[in-house]
């Protein structure tokens, strides 16, 4: 289903923003940001180029937006976007895994700030960044983004995963950090789709009870064993025990 609200983040030279801008239902709302300030992209005749045609498109466009702070650049009555794209995202330089997984990781908390209940993250992501098993060829995890891992401390899981098909946005240019020059290398590269996951409804812990003689004694479940043990009756059995019973107060044996 076609997004009736779209955001897009890092945006270098907006090409990206002029290639969907021509594909979208005209009912669909687009929004295109970049880091950058209106100045950093005057030298860039492309860049001018594309924001003049997107501005002549009623594009919003927004300057100097941090993807992994966006609730501090949009007020509560903008949010609630159906899908947020980030295409190719990278920390600069030489910057290492570590650092590019950071990134991930604050721009997937950052979306749950500004995503609609049921809309959609797409981050596409050169050949073997992601680490998923659908990277060919795959890199050990150590020296991946982590992707999933990164999105689930948003609250995100993994929906989706296609080719990242750049032939489907006619134009698209892919511009290094900050619209260097230098591009990234595309061929083979990997669209991954999140969904807001469940919210986790923990296990509680239950409270053992024994009897000694004739004195009952109480000690909560162990921690390492919460959401492990069966809450049907009987539980389990230990040698030379009686068998555990699940009772309303507790478990007794």
């Amino acid at each position: 289903m076609a997004p009736r609200r779209l955001l897009l983040v890092g945006e270098g030279n907006f090409s990206f923003a002029v290639a969907v801008s021509e594909t979208l239902d005209p009912s669909t709302s687009l929004t295109a940001t970049c880091l950058q300030r209106p100045a950093d992209l005057t030298p860039d005749p492309v860049a001018r180029e594309n924001l003049q045609r997107l501005r002549e498109r009623g594009t919003k466009i927004r300057f100097g937006v941090d993807c992994t702070q966006l609730a501090d650049a949009f007020e509560l009555h903008e949010r609630e976007f159906d899908r947020i794209c980030f295409n190719f995202p990278h920390c600069g330089r030489k910057a290492g895994v570590a650092r590019n997984r950071d990134l991930l990781a604050k721009f997937f908390q950052s979306c749950a700030d500004v995503l609609a209940e049921e809309g959609e993250v797409h981050v596409a992501l050169c050949r073997g960044q992601g680490g998923t098993p659908a990277d060919n060829p795959t890199r050990e995890w150590h020296n991946s983004w982590q992707v999933v891992a990164m999105a689930a401390l948003g609250g995100f899981i993994l929906s989706d995963v296609h080719p990242f098909s750049y032939e489907a946005v006619p134009g698209y240019k892919c511009t290094g950090y900050r619209s260097q020059d230098k591009s990234f290398h595309i061929e083979g590269a990997l669209n991954h789709i999140f969904t807001r996951s469940l919210p986790f409804e923990g296990s509680q812990p239950r409270i053992f009870k024994i009897k000694l003689d004739d004195r009952w004694f109480s000690f909560p479940e162990p921690e390492a064993l919460v959401g492990k043990l069966n809450r049907e009756k009987p539980v389990f059995s230990l040698p030379g025990t009686v068998t555990f019973y699940q009772l309303p107060f507790g478990l007794i044996f």
